[in-house]
């Protein structure tokens, strides 16, 4: 005889209480005991496939709520939970139509919104996975998961502002969730705000000493002091805890790399391959240990093996693009380097009503707004390209730092200088200053280079040091390290006391050092470097300080093209991997007339570059 009705429900509810309770095999027992007497019964299947879902059982789960959903197709509830279960299943196209057919039966249904936007976020639907997160936040206001996925969405977009404010918020929620506080701790670390790091990556470590991200973050923070030898010591516990953490993997190479040893980074690259070998931040990560060696042809088949599994991986993309301008590539470079806007912790374009000037758009009586986006030396380099655009009949905005401004001040009379965060009030045509290259079609047969310099000292200042410098046979100004918080600093930078045998060459050393680390102090103090940088305030000051020397030397920095783009000789001290714009094996720059590379010859080979300037000296 047939139960009726309120008896299924009855019994349904029963088996609901043996689920909670844990007791699987029970509930299950009632439901197909109901479905043998009620095949089609829809509250029966819907239970039934629930169950499946709830033990973990997601293909069997699909199978049930299917049969569910045709026996049942208005409840909005069945569709809900099938798209979990294919989400859980990484089926997340067949995931979100069913997130959209419950959620067009049942708008309001938070959960099916919530986890609709978790599965585009899967999806890279970063906007409309932010969008769902933004709806569950409209109803319910205190839902932390919400906010927190939600700035996970924003920082793929490299929105870091917003997701660290998003983040404040789940935390303001969950103030002791390890997760919540090690993603605010990683978003500060991509902004470069390590000091704001640390209190979250501590307070996380002090709950979960173990967990993986904000171990990677505080392996950041002491990379960003370098405290390299401390680093690789955090991330290589991390790994014995847990030898298949691919992260800390990816992170001892970089490590290695900038303690000079991508000889052993290469060696262990196999344990992240094996890891994971189809998932492209492997052979990205093999492909960046090979470019630290100059292996560059090898590492763009290992970006290129990235690319084919994953077709816009943005680090792929990236570094592809250095290895093709390392290369002298150009023409492929400019086009490839065009990914960085997309990427986080990179300036992006800037949001205009205006087109963006592709080159192809004539210029001639237009107004060009060019706007720096990343260091200073940067905007040097590559503000030449002002003076091409002015060359071809353009009237050009220039946007500088606020430390370049004075040193610009008389840049060309068709060149409006502007500070960092301004923008001109009426202009046809923009552009970031590092895409006008490509614009411009550069390629290394046409470099624009100006043999005496495109940027010139303030006559009136020069004057005024010559006198204030000591009499020797040549006056020689000296940089030895940049910027500490430079991705690449511990490998372009030197320590000072590795340039001592060049002090008794009988020049007048001049140091051009705006700040002395506390580990060359001593060295400096005993060095008798002439030192007037505390009367330096800006570039125009220290531009006329280098027109009263004869000569330049310094390593990989803002000074360096500073001296070379106002046409003083200079000599550069390279790494053994360089930067993009110095090529490969050649001793002369197509970009800078004047300046002579003295290049390591192998990691690390510091003192065979002091040995190669004193004899050249």
């Amino acid at each position: 005889m047939e139960k009726p009705p309120e008896a299924i429900t009855t019994r349904l509810l029963e088996a609901l209480a043996l689920l909670r309770n844990g007791d699987v095999a029970a509930a299950e027992a009632i439901c197909l005991g109901i479905l043998k007497q009620h095949a089609l019964h829809p509250d029966a299947l819907h239970f039934f496939g629930l169950i499946a879902l709830r033990s973990g059982r997601f293909d069997e789960s699909v199978i049930r709520l299917n049969r569910a959903a045709a026996a049942a197709p208005e409840n909005a509830d069945v569709h809900a939970n099938l798209g979990l279960a294919l989400m859980r299943l990484g089926r997340n196209e067949k995931a979100a139509a069913s997130f959209e057919r419950s959620l067009a039966l049942k708008p309001d249904a938070t959960d099916a919104r919530f986890n609709y936007g978790l599965v585009l976020f899967q999806m890279g639907r970063y906007a409309d996975a932010i969008s769902s997160f933004d709806f569950v936040i409209s109803q319910k206001t205190d839902h932390a998961e919400a906010h927190y996925h939600r700035s996970c969405a924003l920082s793929e977009l490299n929105r870091l502002e917003e997701a660290l404010a998003a983040q404040q918020k789940a935390l303001g929620l969950q103030p002791d969730s390890a997760v919540f506080l090690s993603a605010t701790a990683a978003t500060l670390c991509l902004l470069k705000r390590y000091n704001e790091a640390e209190p979250f990556i501590q307070k996380a470590l002090t709950s979960q000493p173990d967990m993986e991200l904000p171990n990677l973050c505080l392996v950041d923070v002491l990379r960003s002091r370098g405290e390299l030898q401390e680093s690789l010591e955090v991330v290589e516990k991390l790994i014995v805890k847990n030898p298949e953490s691919l992260q800390g993997h990816i992170w001892r190479s970089k490590t290695l790399i900038l303690l000079g040893q991508p000889e052993k980074a290469l060696d262990l690259s196999a344990f992240s391959r094996n890891i994971a070998p189809h998932d492209p931040i492997t052979h990205v990560n093999h492909g960046f240990i090979l470019a630290a060696l100059n292996r560059l042809e090898e590492a763009l088949v290992f970006y290129d093996r990235a690319l084919d599994l994953k077709p816009y991986d943005l680090d792929a993309s990236y570094n592809r693009s250095f290895a093709l301008l390392v290369l002298g590539r150009l023409e492929e470079g400019w086009r490839a380097y065009e990914c960085r806007h997309a990427r986080q912790n990179t300036a992006s374009i800037r949001n205009y009503p205006q087109p963006r000037w592709s080159g192809k758009e004539q210029i001639r009586n237009r107004r060009l707004y060019a706007y720096y986006e990343q260091g200073l030396g940067d905007t040097i380099h590559f503000s030449r390209y002002a003076l091409l655009a002015a060359a071809a009949g353009a009237h050009v905005f220039l946007s500088v730092q606020a430390p370049l401004k004075r040193l610009f001040r008389n840049f060309h009379p068709s060149v409006t200088i502007l500070d960092q965060n301004e923008a001109p009030l009426d202009f046809d045509l923009h552009s970031p200053l590092l895409s006008l290259p490509l614009a411009f079609e550069t390629t290394l047969r046409n470099i624009p280079a100006w043999p005496n310099g495109y940027l010139s000292a303030p006559i009136e200042e020069t004057a005024r040091w010559i006198p204030r410098l000591p009499m020797g046979r040549r006056r020689i100004g000296l940089v030895w390290s940049g910027s500490p918080i430079h991705t690449n600093d511990a490998n372009r930078s030197v320590a000072l006391a590795r340039l001592s045998p060049l002090f008794r060459s009988g020049d007048v050393w001049v140091s051009l050092q705006k700040e002395v680390r506390a580990s060359d102090q001593n060295t400096f103090h005993a060095s008798g470097l002439c030192d007037l940088t505390a009367e330096l305030s800006d570039f125009a000051d220290t531009a006329a300080l280098i027109a009263a020397l004869d000569l330049v030397i310094a390593v990989d920095t803002s000074v360096a093209h500073l001296a070379a783009a106002l046409g003083k000789p200079v000599w550069l001290m390279l790494p053994f991997a360089p930067d993009f714009r110095w090529l490969l094996d050649r001793e002369d720059s197509p970009w800078y007339p004047g300046m002579r590379l003295f290049r390591q010859e192998r990691p690390g080979d510091w003192d065979g570059v002091v040995g190669r300037i004193g004899a050249a000296l």
